[in-house]
């Protein structure tokens, strides 16, 4: 990047060309398929087995969710830290 602007390359959102194929393919042959939907449609059947509902949860949540990050904490000078959780519901 010349000074923090974009001076060339592939828009924004352009699919990689190895993909374009297959992504037609899928259209031509699926038109409504959406593999995060389809993952959603899982995690919320109730008939699924439990690990896979859980699994698909898991995928879905990373398109919707950001991703938490490890959080240190400290009160200093050595001392004992104490944190209670509550959960409610």
């Amino acid at each position: 990047m010349a000074k923090g602007k974009k001076t060339g390359g592939r828009q924004a959102g352009t699919p990689n060309k190895d993909k374009q194929p297959l992504l037609d393919a899928l259209r031509e042959r699926f038109p409504d398929y959406h593999p995060v939907l389809a993952m959603a449609e899982i995690a919320n059947d109730e008939e699924a087995p439990r690990e896979l509902r859980f699994q698909a949860h898991k995928e879905v949540s990373q398109y919707i969710e950001p991703k938490r990050k490890a959080l240190e904490v400290s009160q200093g000078k050595g001392e004992p830290f104490v944190f209670n959780m509550v959960f409610d519901g």
